[in-house]
């Protein structure tokens, strides 16, 4: 590159990466409002609603970077333009292509890094909040115990916590326990700790005893230093991690295993988004070239291009919009995946015609030009 065209470059990337960074915030607090009743539901700590919101994000930036994209070529060139800088380009020789040509690397680049989050990054991320969330929804001890509640979690047992530490340890346990037929017994412990293992659960207690009434109705009491209590039966919560197709990879989607998904609309539905993490990034580059047509090509408008900016937006938003519409569809019309394709390369092939043409089409410098006020409105009395 250029000089000249470096300096374009820095004009249309700073922009990007500051829309990028705004609309991933936004959309980053919006997702974070669900993640944050589960974690307060089962009483999760501050890093594991951090961590379970960071996964989110290459999803959340790869839906919106063509927008982002997009937006920030249509202010660089805006701000060109208004500052003379490319009518000083053009004055200077350089061609429409070599003007476009940093918008045009810029969209390309944006294309590979789109392709590479939804090919590799998003599915790592997202099987890793996937499971993060499993253990959430998991975690005994969120559901069996409350601190200063007494909480029955199942038929004949309850159970009671003064405290619970952030590290899970509970203070002051009471144990109430009917479900052995040999008649009620009641633990009490100043600690207690709840484990799980693979198919089993149970509750460590320590420093407490154990009280059971006879039938000749003497109490009997025993100390103890440490004593299990197995919940295998109790939480039996299904801990199997089920992955849905926004956590799968690229081969695994075009080619899922009939064995695993037997559904053939589970794995219509698997091959739309399959073709939908291949067809999104080509939108980086549809959408700069349309924004390159408005904004490079014609006259210089002194009175500003905000007519001009508000079509194309108008545009490439209608034109992003269609391309979610057609990957929702393809979801139960098979046919369609082609289609996701056909929209982002029609509107490059058709803006790269348009960028090679001598000529203006006819009409749009009409349709964009203001009409001059005539003498008699301009110096009409007000």
């Amino acid at each position: 590159m250029t000089l000249l065209q470096r300096y374009f470059w820095t004009q249309a990337l700073y922009p990007l990466l500051l829309s990028l960074a705004a609309l991933a915030a936004l959309a980053l607090l919006t997702q974070s409002l669900q993640t944050l009743d589960l974690i307060v539901e089962n009483r999760q700590s501050g890093l594991t609603f951090l961590y379970i919101t960071i996964l989110a994000l290459p999803q959340l930036i790869s839906i919106i970077m063509p927008l982002a994209v997009f937006m920030s070529t249509l202010y660089a060139l805006n701000r060109l333009n208004m500052d003379s800088e490319l009518i000083v380009a053009k004055a200077s020789g350089f061609s429409p292509w070599q003007i476009a040509s940093p918008a045009l690397r810029l969209g390309m680049f944006a294309l590979i890094a789109h392709l590479i989050l939804n090919l590799a990054i998003q599915p790592f991320a997202f099987s890793q909040m996937r499971g993060e969330i499993l253990k959430v929804r998991t975690d005994i001890a969120s559901q069996m115990v409350r601190p200063g509640e007494f909480v029955t979690p199942t038929v004949g047992l309850t159970v009671y916590a003064r405290e619970i530490a952030p590290d899970g340890a509970m203070k002051d346990v009471i144990i109430y326990d009917t479900r052995d037929d040999g008649g009620a017994t009641t633990h009490t412990a100043k600690s207690g700790r709840l484990t799980r293992g693979d198919d089993t659960a149970s509750l460590i207690l320590t420093n407490g005893n154990v009280q059971q009434i006879l039938d000749d109705g003497s109490l009997d009491l025993i100390a103890f230093d440490d004593y299990k209590i197995d919940l295998s039966d109790v939480m039996a919560v299904d801990s199997v991690l089920r992955k849905k197709p926004s956590d799968l990879y690229l081969h695994e989607l075009l080619l899922p295993d009939q064995r695993v998904y037997a559904n053939r609309k589970y794995r219509q539905e698997l091959k739309a988004e399959g073709h939908n993490r291949l067809a999104a990034p080509i939108y980086n580059l549809a959408l700069v070239m349309l924004a390159l047509c408005f904004m490079i090509r014609g006259e210089h408008q002194r009175m500003g291009y905000g007519r001009k900016i508000a079509v194309c937006a108008a545009i490439g938003f209608v034109i992003r919009l269609t391309g979610f519409g057609l990957a929702s569809a393809a979801e139960s019309d098979a046919s369609l995946n082609p289609v996701q394709y056909a929209l982002p390369l029609l509107v490059c092939l058709l803006c790269a015609l348009y960028l090679l043409r001598r000529r203006r089409i006819r009409g749009a410098k009409h349709f964009f030009k203001r009409k001059p006020k005539s003498n008699r409105q301009r110096f009409a009395p007000s």
